[in-house]
């Protein structure tokens, strides 16, 4: 017998009272889940599939956030075969990716703000010889110091599978020297020498090297070149094509070389191109490395400049009205004091001059046949429109004067001035 007794009224009471109570459970919103980053790494290599000599493939990387938060302190770690090895330097030094290029390379990137992506990480990895059929891994695996939400996609990897069946050349520049190896100025001869080699696993009949070089930078295929190498000129003064061969595997060509002068017309920082694009008649060529470009860029000069005239009352200062004369019997050039290539003046009808050089410690130099003119007296008075050659050389048949070395910066000019007196 059940000693409980329900009392009149309480069923109602109770559900009156579970009914408030869920009101007021729902009138209280729950606590809403942190932000949390989610850091995504995919990897891709190029090709998959290698001769079994071996070749460079391309990692490419690319690592996003698509978390809620922000991803600070992320670092990539690409693990690959033990016998191989990572080329090159790396991130270009602007690039916001910072490696250090170990086994395994460790890279670094800033922090990424939820729904963005990294700038793309291409490293080029060295695959040694390996036996048919055997397959390397490529990891790419991707930390942050920030809590993720996910973290099952931070990793990603790929094969790469050594193959008997393909067989081709393989060409590369094997080296590539643009001389001089510093900014250049107008007028600075260069020259560019180049050789290409075979990595492949056959020999390439023929190298053919299509050279596009900016406009007016050469003049053509210099006198360096080995005489093996046959060039046809497909647009004057910018584009060649030129042919040698056979190349056997890991031979390396003949130096190929350009030279000629650098134009005008460029600004600091402006860049010369010169591009070159290697290929082989020869079957089933691996076009991987078929691309080279260099070449060099414009630098600052400094200038020389003055005016060359006739003093006609031959007190040693350059008078209103006192034009020019012996232009085309003078010869002047700009010396460096220290020794170096001197460079030939142009002097422009109305007696000025003005020419591009390095930084640097430069003379004026000038002399022509005596018969019609001498030089005037130097220093005389204001330094402005006086003449600041010195005779250094008198004989009967060549007379020679020169300035005083002066310095110029990066930038700077300096001005010197020739002043002749008619003789009779």
């Amino acid at each position: 017998m059940s000693i409980f007794r329900r009392r009149p009224g309480a069923s109602i009471a109770l559900i009156a009272l579970s009914t408030t109570l869920g009101a007021a459970a729902t009138a209280v919103p729950a606590s809403a889940a942190p932000a949390r980053a989610d850091l995504s790494v995919d990897l891709a290599v190029s090709p998959t599939r290698i001769p079994l000599n071996g070749k460079p493939v391309t990692a490419d990387i690319h690592v996003a956030n698509a978390g809620a938060a922000t991803a600070d302190g992320i670092t990539v770690v690409i693990g690959i075969p033990a016998t191989a090895h990572i080329g090159g330097e790396g991130p270009a030094t602007d690039s916001p990716w910072q490696c250090v290029l170990g086994r395994p390379a460790r890279c670094t990137h800033p922090a990424l703000a939820a729904g963005t992506s990294a700038a793309p990480l291409s490293l080029p990895i060295s695959l040694p010889e390996g036996t048919d059929g055997r397959s390397v891994a490529i990891t790419a695996t991707g930390t942050t110091t920030s809590h993720e939400s996910f973290t099952k996609n931070n990793s990603d990897s790929q094969s790469v599978t050594y193959d008997a069946s393909i067989v081709y050349p393989d060409l590369y520049v094997d080296s590539a020297v643009p001389i001089p190896d510093y900014q250049v100025i107008e007028g600075d001869w260069v020259k560019y020498p180049m050789r290409f080699g075979n990595t492949g696993n056959i020999a390439a009949d023929d190298v053919r090297a299509h050279v596009v070089a900016a406009p007016g930078l050469f003049g053509g295929v210099g006198n360096q070149s080995d005489p093996s190498w046959q060039c046809t000129t497909i647009v004057d003064g910018r584009e060649w094509e030129c042919v040698n061969g056979p190349l056997a595997v890991g031979a390396v060509t003949p130096t190929l070389s350009f030279s000629g002068r650098v134009p005008a017309g460029g600004q600091p920082g402006d860049r010369l191109p010169v591009t070159v694009t290697l290929s082989t008649s020869t079957p089933d060529e691996d076009p991987a490395r078929s691309v080279y470009e260099g070449g060099f860029e414009y630098g600052t000069p400094a200038y020389v400049s003055g005016r060359v005239w006739l003093d006609a009352d031959q007190n040693g200062q350059r008078d209103p009205g006192e034009g020019t004369a012996g232009l085309d019997q003078l010869d002047i050039s700009v010396v460096p004091a220290d020794g170096g290539t001197s460079v030939n003046v142009s002097v422009n009808a109305d007696g000025t001059y003005r020419v591009p050089v390095h930084a640097g410690r430069y003379l004026l130099e000038a002399g022509f046949a005596p018969g019609s003119y001498r030089f005037t007296t130097p220093d005389v008075g204001d330094d402005a429109t006086d003449s600041d050659v010195h005779v250094t050389y008198d004989s009967w048949d060549y007379v020679s004067a020169q300035s005083d070395p002066v310095d110029i910066a990066e930038g700077g000019e300096a001005i010197l001035d020739i002043g002749l007196v008619a003789i009779g």
